[in-house]
């Protein structure tokens, strides 16, 4: 994964603009359309062929073991990758001769169990390898504990399979339910493996929301353990030029928009998960303190009216409202250019900016985003990207225990990511799967995990299709210098998530290539 916009796409996101139809989160995916795919063999050829001259080497043993053993663990990454989006694929484990035919075993799909086995006997085969030859402190290279990492992760994926998805006749898509537990506990004793490595550390201390913004605009933090490096100048990306507030952003901005959704799916500091009221008469002090009370990550994650972004106040309110005594929307003034009695009708961060580059909530991304009072240049980038952290170890133990009836465990391993930020702890009497899926989301929401973690869990119908997600309309009160929120729709369209959608497509153009592929059921 990499920065780009799919990082919003799914029930908490959206895109700028206002009329927003992701190929994933608005029914895309046909026969003739994968969406954010991934097929290459190419790739895998490349691991393949590497793997197999690697061995034949005059190199030493130590060096031979840890380069096969970083192969391996990008060849597994790569297949869980195709996993998650298919079920079964081709599993090509070895070199072929293209100028014979392909044998029938590498032409044909595995089914998903084989997959998943391969890809957890892969994955420990290289941890073994790479035992005791990998440095912790190089984040930009795999070691014993990216594999286990990588191995916590897709066994995690397999488990939830198992658990809430079906098994087709075929076996193409889907477990056996009888192995659920099997892949549970295989994702946690992976996950402990990391956690008691004692190689990496939750970041801690200081201001909560500040300490978690900051794991990911500090690059090789202790909490990192596998991170895709950029250097801003051959290898750079385009993040915070396209997803900084707009007035702020050398020519475009505002690309990635949190819903009033994710804003409201935040626990509260006391535990409970009531929400702030909002409309027009219920007057703020200022754009964020409706969430005031709520988990701080909240407040990383994303910049609300008056939040100060590279030492300049976002100005995000699209209205004003002159009504003196009280309020009254029907007196809204939002007109770009116009003011009123000196004061801006509209903030230059708001919906009503003057471009396309306007946020289609009301909010704005900061997580991921470095706080810049310079204008950074398109592809100049040089944040790197969080591939593997410790908190997700936690969360995958958590998980795994919990469906595994452990919960004690669980709400101990639950407990590391809710205490970092000041929520109250959990026990076995008050853990609950939601209480596990929520924390789950607001540590790692925007890291390219949601919308897997839709389908795994089998619950993406029930959130995307039919549904349109909402932003907020911030308006000043002039007359008290105060706010309030008005919920309105965020995209033109409804959203739709088929029962399909739950894999993707292998398409007609892949079977035309190779006749003995088979299609996903629905498609």
């Amino acid at each position: 994964m990499r920065f780009d916009g799919t990082l919003g796409h799914h029930d908490l996101g959206t895109e700028r603009g206002g009329n927003f139809e992701g190929c994933r989160t608005h029914g895309g995916m046909d026969a003739e359309t994968d969406c954010v795919g991934l097929w290459d063999y190419e790739y895998i050829r490349d691991l393949n062929s590497f793997i197999e001259n690697i061995r034949a080497s005059e190199l030493s043993e130590d060096f031979k073991s840890r380069l096969e053993g970083e192969a391996r663990v990008l060849r597994a990454a790569v297949y869980f990758k195709m996993q998650s989006r298919y079920g079964g694929v081709p599993l090509v484990d070895v070199v072929l001769d293209p100028f014979e035919e392909v044998p029938e075993q590498y032409r044909v799909r595995s089914t998903e169990e084989a997959l998943a086995d391969f890809i957890d006997t892969e994955l420990e085969t290289a941890a073994g390898m790479l035992a005791g030859l990998g440095n912790p402190e190089e984040k930009g290279r795999v070691n014993e504990w990216t594999a286990y990492a990588y191995k916590a992760r897709a066994n995690l994926w397999s488990a939830s399979i198992a658990n809430f998805g079906t098994l087709a006749d075929n076996g193409l898509t889907g477990i056996p339910s009888s192995r659920a537990d099997e892949f549970y506990q295989k994702a946690s004793d992976a996950a402990q493996q990391v956690i008691n490595s004692g190689a990496y550390s939750l970041l801690q201390g200081g201001d909560p929301a500040q300490t978690y913004w900051n794991i990911f605009v500090e690059d090789s933090n202790p909490e990192i353990i596998f991170e895709r490096i950029y250097n801003g100048v051959e290898i750079n990306h385009p993040f915070a030029h396209q997803v900084q507030p707009t007035p702020f952003s050398e020519g475009q901005g505002s690309e990635l928009n949190p819903t009033l959704g994710h804003v409201m799916s935040f626990e509260n500091l006391d535990g409970t998960f009531t929400n702030p009221d909002l409309g027009p008469d219920n007057l703020y002090d200022n754009g964020a303190a409706p969430w005031a009370n709520k988990d701080p990550r909240v407040h990383a994650q994303v910049l609300f009216q008056g939040d100060l972004y590279g030492g300049n106040v976002v100005q995000s309110y699209e209205g004003l409202d002159p009504t003196q005594g009280g309020t009254n929307p029907d007196n809204i003034i939002s007109e770009v250019g116009v003011n009123f009695e000196g004061t801006p009708t509209v903030g230059d961060a708001s919906r009503r900016q003057a471009n396309q580059f306007f946020p289609s909530t009301g909010l704005l991304l900061y997580k991921y985003v470095p706080d810049e009072d310079i204008l950074i240049p398109d592809d100049r980038e040089d944040n790197n990207w969080k591939e593997l952290r410790l908190a997700e170890m936690y969360l995958i133990a958590a998980e795994s225990e919990f469906e595994l009836g452990n919960l004690a465990d669980a709400a101990e391993f639950l407990n590391y990511t809710r205490e970092r930020v000041g929520l109250p702890e959990l026990d076995a009497g008050t853990i609950t799967r939601e209480r596990v899926r929520r924390e789950r989301t607001s540590e790692l929401v925007y890291e390219a995990h949601r919308w897997d973690d839709l389908r795994r869990w089998r619950i993406a119908q029930d959130r995307l299709d039919g549904q349109r997600v909402q932003g907020v309309r911030t308006i000043l009160h002039h007359e008290t210098g105060q706010f309030y929120f008005i919920p309105m729709d965020a995209e033109a369209t409804q959203r739709e998530f088929r029962p399909e959608h739950y894999y993707n497509p292998i398409t007609n153009s892949r079977i035309e290539e190779n006749g003995d592929l088979v299609e996903n059921p629905g498609y």
